[in-house]
């Protein structure tokens, strides 16, 4: 995220501003299982709403909802920040 604060990145969908803000993330396992990291630093279409989040940010998060499975969660939140 931190490379993509210095350059102003545009909406791929409207072409419109996209700023640093936070999404919420679902990861979906296979045996009825469901992780939600909320909280996940990202950028925000100003426009549309579209949100981008960068593949350093999305392997923490990835990582963080693979514990949590691991550990045996059925059903969770988590925030990114704590996790992370």
């Amino acid at each position: 995220m931190d490379l993509l604060e210095d350059r102003e990145m545009k909406c791929p969908m409207c072409k419109g501003i996209m700023s640093p803000g936070k999404t919420t993330l679902p990861y979906e396992f296979g045996n009825n299982r469901l992780i939600v990291i909320k909280g996940v630093p990202a950028l925000v279409c100003e426009q549309c709403g579209e949100v981008f989040v960068d593949i350093s940010v999305a392997r923490i998060a990835e990582n963080i909802a693979k514990t949590s499975e691991k550990e045996g969660v059925t059903l969770g939140f988590v925030e990114y920040r704590d996790a992370a």
